[in-house]
């Protein structure tokens, strides 16, 4: 059976900047964010600064700390090696210029205590956590391997559909945050990270609070609110409530949502300015009609147009009340989307005049329709059972896989011939078209006998 490897979601291109932070509540000062996301760092970089002078000593000899691999405003991030599992990590330590700051050391181990408290495969796992030779903590995590969404978007080269596949992940790991009774605070295309294989995982939960105080019985006095008129976030995606510093539930994070939506449906953020002052602004006021009126116009689909809008509605109660509803718009979306397209599929295998068939990256037919064994003559059962490259003359293979391949690597459509047994024992030339769907691993192909 043939068989081809599946293209990695690893965009390799430059990073789009991202805007920077505003002051975080540690100090009040404005920070020095990188241009690349700090939840990048959790990806798989292979060269990066290396070792410094503020390289920590553990306090645990089963990690060996290898370079470091982003510095944000609060922490350092550093892979290693567990040389007990004998697996790569990432190590996240405080910042030495932080370690005499009360609420820098409280809001570090609060990161670690709330992503250890939400168990859910869109949340990067914590190992264990400890405390560096020179007094810092430090936790290790598990080190993902992808892209962040924000480089999927500047690339352009993903379809929404794809990207639509993301959000709705993002949605279900947002919405076990506030089952849970969780605010992220800081949702934006950069904190969120594809892994190789499509997994979706939500990162830096540096801001994030429990709405309500910890869960009831535990002796741990999380963080619920900042102090009153504190601005945490990325104004691009924050919501109004939160550029003012006003009392935050989930109804920021729904916003921050919505503004992730927006992009993903017409390419830029609710908000836009020529710098970071002045989207700050625009967010206090949820200045945003221009973006509203370019969604209203776009040729998107109207339920996610209404679901964006809705999300970044500039009063909390007009918004959805929490992920929960968002994730249940996006599964009742794609929903409909599938049975729209079954029943596009079903009409056009019943009218088409060429060979049409679906089939799957492993190399089989799933679903063929009546003139294949009117062109070749095998039966549906025999079409059906065997790997499709069975029936491929054997001088053809070779290029049947490559295209097959270029498929899976993410080329729209492609085109080829190639020549397939008949029942007799002959062969006839084929002429196909094919284009895969994104994230369902699925061919669908049409072809003209054209000998």
């Amino acid at each position: 059976m043939a068989s081809w490897d599946r293209a990695r979601l690893h965009d390799k291109r430059q990073a789009r900047d991202t805007m920077n932070k505003l002051p975080d509540e540690s100090d009040g000062r404005a920070e020095h964010v990188s241009t690349r996301p700090l939840s990048t760092s959790i990806g798989l970089e292979e060269t990066g600064p290396g070792l410094t002078d503020d390289t920590p000593e553990l306090d645990n000899p089963r990690y060996r700390i290898d370079e470091e691999i982003e510095r944000g405003g609060m922490g350092a991030i550093f892979s290693a090696r567990d040389l007990q599992l004998l697996r790569r990590v990432a190590i996240k330590v405080l910042r030495s210029d932080r370690i005499e700051i009360d609420s820098a050391r409280q809001g570090f181990h609060d990161e670690a205590r709330i992503m250890s408290f939400l168990s859910h495969p869109g949340v990067t796992p914590i190992y264990e956590s400890g405390t560096c030779k020179d007094g810092r903590p430090y936790y290790v995590m598990k080190l993902i391997d992808g892209t962040t969404l924000a480089d999927m978007l500047a690339s352009q080269t993903f379809s929404t559909s794809h990207l639509l596949y993301i959000f709705a992940d993002v949605c279900q790991t947002v919405a076990f945050a506030h089952s849970r009774g969780v605010v992220h605070l800081d949702l934006k295309p950069g904190n969120v990270m594809v892994g190789e294989f499509g997994e979706v995982h939500v990162m830096d939960w540096g801001l994030a609070r429990f709405e309500a105080g910890p869960p009831e019985g535990s002796d741990w006095a999380g963080r619920t609110d900042a102090p009153k008129g504190t601005v945490n976030g990325t104004p691009g995606y924050m919501s109004p409530e939160q550029a003012r510093g006003r009392k935050l539930g989930p109804g920021a994070d729904v916003f921050s949502l919505g503004a992730i939506l927006c992009e993903i449906l017409i390419g830029h953020a609710p908000y836009e300015g020529k710098d970071l002052h002045q989207i700050h602004r625009r967010a206090m006021k949820g200045s945003m009609q221009k973006t509203l009126d370019v969604l209203d116009q776009s040729a998107q689909d109207c339920a996610l147009v209404r679901l964006a809008k809705n999300c970044l509605a500039r009063r909390v109660r007009d918004r959805p009340r929490s992920a929960v509803e968002v994730a249940q718009a996006m599964a009742t979306y794609h929903e409909s989307a599938f049975q729209r397209m079954e029943s596009d599929m079903n009409r056009f295998f019943e009218l088409s005049l060429d060979l049409f068939c679906i089939a799957t990256a492993d190399g089989y037919f799933q679903r063929i329709n009546a003139n294949f064994s009117r062109v070749l003559g095998h039966t549906d059962a025999d079409l059906l059972a065997r790997p499709f490259l069975d029936f491929v003359h054997p001088d053809d293979v070779a290029e049947t896989v490559k295209q097959m391949q270029l498929l899976q690597q993410g080329q729209a459509v492609v085109g080829f011939r190639n020549r397939y047994r008949t029942a007799s024992g002959d062969f006839k030339v084929l002429e196909w078209m094919a284009q895969s769907v994104d994230n369902d691993n699925i061919i669908f192909a049409v072809a003209r006998s054209v000998v």
